[in-house]
């Protein structure tokens, strides 16, 4: 339902791992199944090498090796186990005894092996291939400097068995394993059915639940995998899930769950006065906050905001406070700094940026060549068409008008054609678009990294700042814990000043959760909270 962009990634946030109980009053007569009801956005796929709506999703069917996200370690999920290299650049993991596919076929390493290459391989356009680099000779595979996928360092010598060989010691690695990137899917379907492997009756995986249908705009269900043979097989007390789909189910659930039709629903920030003022619902609310921010990624090296003075004056002219309390009714917290406060490279004492003044940013554009806004060129805000980035670019246009004398034309575009324009602009040019930025872990490389370095060209602001460079990519392999902040400090202070990504709010998420429904929000981390569908063991339920 949450979008991870990445991250999408970008897992996330916000995921779906498998632990929800339900007492008997959501469950359905009919063959007394209990069924969870939950609003989602139309996926974009269940392809774990796309970006976009679909991730809660995808940890319903699919089951990574680890577990980053269930507490303060990672854990065996789909491996039992692995070890280490002393040199600590080679990880050999054993996958569990008997694990299946929902087709009753045996998941083997080999598997996992081509669902990885398959991220590399340039031909896949991997949202966030990033998270492969670290793998001997990744980044040169996905390049085409070398095209011989067995020179990369990943292999299956049996079965149970996967290697995995890095550049060099890479700390945060293992919690890379437990994003959605790092699924395994079943390349010999994708290569049988093309686009169609997605689809229901088609799609495989080897996750606690299975596909078994999908109207596309309307809803899917999925079942319990019969054939699952993990670490939830004995758990899983909810029997079928159904995904609403809403053509904006972050904004317009509310309704829905009063009608009820769904079990849970985001309250946005639109809704929030109505719904704690009635002390029925206000009961119902349970804030989630989340290790993201909604950025304005500005393309550096196209005019006019290739001038660092139009930047920063774009930046000062923003009132933030504004913008999460009134705008957005407090369901978001103003930005401070580019990362949020759980991430270590959060440094609101750097830069000049984020304060909002209107007078030094007026000053700015007329250094930079644009007293008043005059001459300033045609300028368009590209956004997807969901109510609170309507909102929010909305009110931004409306203060870069009113502080800067500029004019903005806004572009609304569905998520869908969002992802195929922000892909499209590897190569071409543009102003400023909107966008969401999760850390997948908690880690300062997942915001500093992961947009800036230009080797990944996530967000394409082609900001390419040589000495800025280098030291992200050495904070990247430091092993001395407050050296690396202190390198990820200092980096975050050159963009707080140069900023070629703003971040305008930090994200957060304020749930309806029926008194029926127990452990929906179950495990808090600190890059957000895990969404469980199963019961973990232990806990008594409620029936």
């Amino acid at each position: 339902m949450k979008r991870l962009s990445h991250s999408s990634r970008i897992v996330l946030i916000l995921l779906v791992s498998l632990a929800l109980c339900i007492t008997p009053a959501l469950s359905l007569a009919q063959d007394d199944l209990v069924v969870f009801r939950q609003p989602a956005n139309e996926p974009t796929g269940l392809d774990p090498a796309q970006g976009g709506f679909g991730y809660q999703e995808m940890f319903s069917l699919y089951e990574p090796l680890v577990d980053a996200y269930s507490g303060t370690e990672v854990t065996p999920l789909a491996a039992e186990g692995w070890t280490l290299s002393e040199d600590g650049t080679t990880y050999t993991f054993t996958l569990r005894e008997g694990l299946m596919w929902s087709d009753n076929t045996p998941v083997t390493a080999e598997q996992y092996r081509q669902s990885f290459l398959r991220q590399l391989d340039p031909a896949t356009a991997a949202y966030a291939v990033e998270e492969f680099f670290p793998i001997l000779n990744g980044q040169a595979y996905n390049s085409g400097e070398i095209t011989d996928p067995n020179e990369v360092g990943i292999s299956a010598p049996d079965e149970r068995t996967l290697v995995i060989q890095l550049e060099q010691p890479t700390p945060y690695f293992l919690s890379y394993l437990g994003n959605t990137s790092y699924l395994p899917v079943r390349v010999d379907l994708i290569e049988q059915y093309g686009p169609e492997w997605m689809e229901a009756g088609n799609h495989v995986g080897n996750g606690p639940y299975m596909l078994t249908e999908w109207v596309h705009d309307q809803r899917m269900v999925f079942e319990q995998n019969p054939y699952y043979n993990g670490i939830w097989k004995d758990t899983r007390f909810v029997d079928r899930i159904e995904f609403v789909i809403m053509a904006d189910a972050w904004n317009l659930a509310v309704p829905a769950f009063e009608a009820g039709e769904v079990d849970v629903a985001i309250a946005p920030a639109s809704e929030l006065p109505r719904l704690m003022a009635d002390p029925e619902y206000a009961a119902m609310l349970t804030p989630v906050p989340i290790a993201g921010s909604v950025i304005m990624v500005m393309d550096t090296q196209n005019p006019p905001t290739d001038n660092v003075l139009v930047r920063q004056a774009l930046s000062l002219a923003i009132d933030r406070q504004t913008l999460s309390a009134g705008v957005l009714r407090g369901a978001n917290p103003p930005a401070t700094s580019f990362s949020p406060p759980t991430i270590g490279s959060h440094n609101p004492d750097a830069g000049f940026g984020y304060q909002y003044d209107p007078a030094l940013a007026a000053e700015l554009l007329a250094e930079a060549g644009y007293p008043g806004g005059e001459g300033f060129p045609e300028f368009e805000l590209t956004f997807w068409s969901l109510d609170n980035a309507r909102l929010a670019m909305q009110a931004v246009q409306a203060m870069w008008s009113e502080n800067l004398g500029i004019n903005v034309t806004l572009n609304p575009l569905e998520p869908a054609a969002m992802r195929e324009w922000r892909i499209s602009r590897n190569e071409q040019p543009f102003n400023a678009y909107y966008g969401l930025q999760w850390a997948g872990i908690p880690d300062a490389s997942q915001f500093a990294n992961a947009m800036f370095d230009p080797a990944n060209s996530l967000r394409r602001s082609r900001f390419d700042d040589p000495a800025y460079v280098d030291l992200i990519r050495s904070a990247l392999v430091e092993l001395d814990p407050a050296r690396r902040t202190e390198m990820y400090l200092e980096a975050e202070a050159v963009i707080n000043e140069q900023v070629p990504i703003i971040s305008l709010v930090y994200e957060s998420q304020t749930w309806l959760i029926r008194p029926n429904v127990e452990n929906f929000i179950d495990v808090t981390t600190a890059v957000g909270t895990i969404f469980r569908y199963a019961q973990p063991p232990g806990l008594i339920v409620n029936q």
